[in-house]
């Protein structure tokens, strides 16, 4: 009975773990870009600054490390494409081993895309600007 348990809370542990990084990657790959698109979306379908959109997500990477099989379902058919896409942009992962062999592995990720307020959007475009101007500080020296 103990060694089940404890087997269970060390595979629960590496799911978590798992997932986690996976939700940091896909955070990464959320860039600017996307935050425009996701306010046009947003805007044609009358959401206003704060809103949350959950976007329940369900895909595959398999023993090469590429994210296939994407599913998603949300409120909106234009949510779930725009939460396609981002997963499609993910970079190769690492795949799941078992017994020392990659192994294809299903993943479910609920994506929550939240609708920039303007005092936030203008915020966020400052600071932005300012890590422009940094840069090309830093390439003229």
């Amino acid at each position: 009975m103990k060694k089940t348990i404890i087997i269970l809370i060390l595979i629960l542990t590496n799911f978590a773990f798992g997932q986690n990084n996976l939700s940091e990657k896909v955070s990464e790959s959320f860039n600017t870009d996307n935050r425009d698109r996701l306010d046009s979306i947003a805007k044609q379908l009358n959401y206003k600054g704060g809103d949350q959109i959950k976007v329940l997500t369900m895909f595959t990477i398999n023993e090469q490390g590429n994210v296939v099989d994407i599913k998603a379902r949300s409120v909106h058919p234009l949510f779930e494409k725009e939460a396609i896409r981002i997963l499609n942009q993910l970079p190769k992962m690492t795949p799941a081993e078992y017994n020392g062999k990659q192994i294809s592995r299903k993943y479910s990720l609920p994506i929550v895309f939240e609708i920039e307020t303007e005092s936030a959007k203008k915020k966020r475009l400052k600071k932005e600007e300012r890590e422009r101007q940094k840069e090309l500080k830093k390439e003229k020296n």
